[in-house]
């Protein structure tokens, strides 16, 4: 069933928690309410009886009707719910509580507690505290982790911000990969990535607070050969510390296992195999995010200006009938409308757009030829519109009543013609057919003709001198070099960075890749043996030339499938499956694997509406894949075609999405020490949110989290109204009587509990970062004919 669905299914128990028929308002926080809007229009939640939607932190007025709170579960949220009903205050006929996460013990005791018996009619907490960018693609949407994860520590001070980052961040993945799970209804086999080619890395490096395992070097060398060496010791010997993977894996259980106990039932019986969770992290593929993909939605997030994967800016001049894009951040297109006059609209390229749903995942050959065809198909079938043919009375009517629908599919098409011959225009200015030739050998290891790639300096030279590749491209196709090689000499490595003419910062960008684990300078006295993943040759009907490489989590998803996927370097965290276990066969082989179909001859079905899709999914078993610090477009589309290919439903979800620019960027400031706890694009905290009141280094609770990350400027109800005969009291304002943080914080600690308020909230505030759960407290749960 698509994420999608699933998510507006659990935002649906709590809108149509009140009897049908009865009005009611919903009371959102600012994250609660971006979720919510993620799946469903505002226009539909009010169609269910809603007679508004309105803010949490806003003096709102008294109404006769029950509420529905969905909220995020935070100690500044559950004061503010406790305002709108205590010292002798009644904002609403009853209060119907939702969490979008897991609410901590001590608030829910406390939130029971100071509610009248009679106003508190459900408390839920939904487990939906997650993004579904598409059907079977879910994210966190924090593209910092990327830097908390695989930065170094550096100095003392900076040190201990990253590893407080770091932490945070782990216990983050884990509570999401949680709701994720909740929401799926599956307690997975949970498999991690354990490398043996390299050591820890980030946080958990064995060196990130001492350099003494870094190799004496000559004095001649510059700061950057150290920086390209890693500055440790190159052979890897015995991996020594915890893995990224493996922490958060186990983070991943140690949550799944404390929820399975506090929800006996869970999980209800579903008739599928016993999932299986993946966690692996970017090191395990450094490669996929550098090539040029060719699929339509990768190509078009690659070379085209679309922000965050969905806002595309396209202004059309109709006079010469021509196409000018532009990379300015805004996210509306301008066309000429049938009376002379000129419009602007948002381009959205999301799951509201049928025709992007078809094509996407599409090669990019695929999709001009599905969209040529789509579009003949739409001009004949509306040839009325166009004044060809007789047209009587009755047509005009069928024509008019199908005329917004007509002008809507109409620039869907326009639209993605338009952007494929932009892409298609640039593939040629670029000489992207010769780069992405070079892309492949280095990726793949092979030729297309299968063999091992002996001429691949002298094609790549070439381009590294070429003007019309994009100081981007030259970037990328050094890097992949070096990775397919195993790092290069140091001479080799600077011959190769003059060739190209690159930047300071650029070269960092190849550097850096030994944070990600990769070996960028090759050392004659490295013995080390074995490496990362890689692909091996073979030969495929109908492949496309210059779309050769397979990601590594297609390889991951494919080998587990056929029970080839080696367990030392996937290991189980906690269970096993039977056809797994050694001891439970009794020494006997694993079966076969069961037969599936090509991938390329598979009947795709993606573009079907959710219903058809969810009626061919019935039974199957689930794959979920998270990658720590980004996936890129080629691998979310694994979700779809993958997931046909083997038979089971496939979901992948990340930290972010990533784009090749957006990696190269990433890695120009990966190597700078602390970068955790300062990153180019952090986490954004209110700038009157509270300080962070925690030891250096000292790990703290995923509430104390949740309350950080949400915090916002609080504003109270507004003031009771005086008793009938009596006049206002001094100094009683008409608007918020809570115009400080500080105000609201003195009189929410007075509204908590009335006489015994005080002790519960001090000793709340006392506790609240600490982790310890009591038991037994009442928590309730011709231009495009091109060689590919």
């Amino acid at each position: 069933m698509p994420l999608r669905d699933l998510l507006r299914a659990r935002f649906n128990s709590a809108l149509q928690s009140i009897p049908s028929g009865q009005w009611k308002i919903l009371i959102t926080d600012d994250h609660s309410r971006r979720l919510l809007d993620a799946v469903y229009k505002e226009f539909d939640v009010l169609q269910q009886n809603v007679t508004s939607i309105e803010p949490l932190m806003s003096p709102r007025q008294p109404m006769s009707v029950d509420a529905i709170y969905l909220l995020t579960p935070t100690a500044q949220n559950v004061d503010r719910v406790i305002a709108d009903f205590t010292l002798g205050r009644r904002t609403y006929k009853a209060a119907h509580l939702y969490f979008i996460d897991g609410i901590d013990d001590v608030l829910a005791q406390k939130l029971t507690s100071a509610l009248p018996g009679d106003v508190l009619k459900a408390f839920t907490e939904l487990y939906c505290n997650f993004w579904a960018t598409e059907d079977r693609v879910f994210s966190l949407q924090t593209p910092s982790s990327f830097f908390t994860f695989f930065g170094s520590l550096g100095g003392a001070a900076s040190g201990d911000l990253a590893m407080e980052a770091f932490e945070d961040d782990v216990k983050v993945v884990g509570r999401t990969l949680l709701n994720v799970l909740a929401t799926l209804n599956e307690n997975p086999y949970i498999r991690y990535y354990q490398p043996a080619h390299h050591q820890p890395l980030g946080p958990l490096a064995p060196s990130s607070h001492s350099s003494s395992l870094a190799p004496p070097q000559p004095q001649t060398q510059s700061l950057r050969w150290r920086s390209a060496m890693g500055g440790k010791d190159t052979s890897v010997g015995q991996p020594q510390g915890e893995y990224l993977s493996r922490k958060l894996a186990m983070q991943v259980q140690n949550d799944l296992d404390e929820y399975m106990a506090n929800n006996p039932e869970f999980p209800s019986a579903s008739g599928r195999p016993r999932s299986v969770l993946f966690v692996v992290d970017r090191s395990m593929d450094p490669v996929a995010p550098f090539l040029h993909e060719f699929w339509y939605q990768a190509m078009v997030n690659d070379l085209l200006p679309v922000k965050d994967g969905v806002h595309y800016r396209r202004v059309v001049v109709h006079s010469p009938c021509q196409v000018r894009l532009t990379c300015a951040d805004i996210r509306r297109y301008k066309y000429t409308n049938t009376i002379g006059g000129t419009e602007e609209k948002e381009a959205l390229l999301d799951d509201e757009d049928p025709v992007w749903v078809s094509v996407r995942h599409l090669h990019m050959k695929d999709a001009i030829d599905t969209l040529m065809t789509n579009f003949n198909r739409f001009a004949q079938e509306h040839a009325g519109f166009r004044g060809g043919g007789q047209v009587n009375v009755n047509d005009l009517k069928d024509m008019l009543a199908s005329l917004p629908q007509f002008q809507k599919e109409r620039e869907q098409y326009s639209l993605h013609l338009d952007m494929a011959q932009e892409c298609m225009s640039l593939f040629e200015k670029k000489h992207l057919n010769m780069v992405a030739n070079v892309e492949q050998c280095c990726a793949t290891g092979f030729t297309s003709e299968g063999k091992t790639p002996k001429t691949l300096v002298e094609e790549m030279v070439p381009l590294l001198d070429d003007r019309a590749v994009s100081q981007l491209d030259k970037v990328r196709v050094i890097a992949l070099y070096i990775l397919f090689r195993d790092g290069v000499a140091d001479e080799d490595r600077r011959r190769l960075f003059q060739h190209a003419r690159l930047s300071i910062t650029e070269q960092d960008s190849v550097n850096n890749l030994v944070h990600l684990g990769a070996k960028v300078i090759k050392d004659s006295k490295d013995r080390s043996k074995g490496g990362r993943i890689k692909q091996k040759y073979q030969t495929v009907e109908g492949e496309y030339e210059l779309s050769r490489y397979k990601p590594v989590a297609q390889v991951i998803l494919e080998d587990h499938s056929h029970n080839r996927l080696e367990q030392s370097l996937f290991p189980f965290t906690k269970d096993v499956p039977p056809e797994l276990n050694p001891s439970l066969r009794g020494g006997g082989h694993a079966p076969a694997p069961a037969p599936s179909s090509s991938l390329r001859s598979a009947r795709p079905t993606w573009h079907k509406a959710p219903s058809a899709r969810a009626a061919n999914t019935e039974g199957r078993q689930r794959l979920i894949l998270f990658v720590a610090g980004g996936i890129t477009y080629s691998e979310m589309r694994l979700a779809y075609t993958i997931g046909q290919s083997l038979g089971k439903d496939v979901y992948i979800g990340s930290t972010h999405v990533i784009t090749p620019e957006q990696y190269v960027k990433d890695l120009k400031s990966l190597g700078r020490g602390g970068i955790g706890g300062n990153p180019p694009r952090p986490i954004q905290y209110h700038l009157q949110s509270p300080d962070r009141n925690r030891s250096p280094g000292r790990p703290v609770s995923y509430q104390y989290i949740l309350d950080r990350r949400h915090w916002a400027p609080p504003v109270g109800p507004p003031p009771l109204a005086p008793p009938p005969g009596q006049p206002a009291p001094p100094g009683m304002k008409s608007a918020n009587s809570f115009n400080s943080a500080a105000q609201l914080n003195n009189r929410m600690s007075d509204l908590s509990l009335g006489g015994k308020a005080g002790s519960l909230s001090g000793s709340l505030k006392g506790k609240k970062d600490k982790k310890d759960k009591e038991d037994g407290e009442g928590k309730k749960k011709g231009l495009f004919k091109m060689k590919w």
